[in-house]
């Protein structure tokens, strides 16, 4: 069984040899309280194209523009940011399914970087990439946290293909909220599904809006209370938000802020009108 020393030093090999990802930087700047990684704010440039991408969406749904926004521009000018480092808009163009077009965003996790070169992009509706772009941008931090364990019951390693992740946002005891979550804006005592989960062997990559349902929390009618992650949702994440504009105005000082916000409330109330 290899360490961990040596899938690192397998993945820091790969990362020399793949031109597109290689000449990008390593962009943590920091650690927080919680031990999460803080990335630098996201620059004024990509900011304005996530809040531009918005405006051209509203003037779309008005029906004052003939064509919804592309992506295009969010991609050249916020890509990459924080733990987002690649997105491909290449399948947002063909022939979406039932659930409708998707992007596939490629995410990084700080703590486990040597595992990086083997994770999948997640999919996305076109519309939320810049919201994640905002939701990140006061150097916030996602990570890949297992849903399946690592080890069965006899304390065999679970196969590769058969290990399965959830995105989550923020750490700490307040943070860690799944983004599945936030996207669906689950209401508490609810849990979120996929409705590809029995039908999709790939169902763990899909994170758009029209594929995930609501299920009561089996945990919630037993105890009466909403346990672990079913308390937590989109409301958690804009608090979460603030508090990481919080902290990036105290490192870098509130003028490197302006671009994106005021102040941590105009900017939870920001990502709040995205988010929705």
């Amino acid at each position: 069984m290899r360490d961990k020393f040596g899938r690192a030093r397998d993945a820091f090999g790969r990362w020399m040899f793949l031109p597109t990802i290689a000449s990008r930087p390593f962009r943590r700047v920091g650690r927080g309280i919680a031990g999460d990684p803080i990335y630098p704010v996201l620059g004024e440039r990509g900011a304005c194209a996530c809040l531009k991408y918005y405006e051209d969406a509203l003037r779309f749904l008005r029906g004052e523009a003939d064509e919804p926004p592309s992506l295009e521009a969010v991609r050249s000018a916020a890509i990459p940011h924080g733990p987002i480092f690649e997105l491909s808009l290449q399948d947002s163009e063909a022939t979406p399914d039932v659930f409708g077009p998707k992007v596939y965003v490629w995410i990084e996790d700080a703590d486990r970087m040597e595992e990086l070169f083997d994770r999948s992009p997640r999919w996305l509706d076109p519309e939320y990439v810049p919201v994640l772009l905002l939701l990140v941008a006061a150097g916030g931090s996602l990570r890949f946290n297992d849903s399946t364990s690592r080890k069965d019951k006899n304390g065999v390693a679970t196969p590769p293909e058969k290990r399965r992740f959830f995105l989550a946002f923020g750490r700490g005891a307040e943070q860690n909220i799944r983004l599945l979550r936030i996207i669906a804006d689950a209401p508490e005592g609810s849990q979120v599904h996929r409705r590809t989960q029995k039908s999709d062997p790939n169902f763990h990559y899909d994170h758009r809006k029209n594929c995930l349902e609501f299920k009561s929390d089996d945990s919630v009618i037993q105890s009466g209370r909403p346990a672990g992650y079913s308390g937590k949702g989109r409301e958690a994440a804009i608090e979460a938000a603030g508090e990481h504009f919080e902290r990036a105005a105290e490192r870098h000082g509130p003028p490197a802020l302006r671009h994106i916000a005021d102040s941590p409330a105009s900017f939870r109330e920001s990502s709040g009108d995205a988010s929705r």
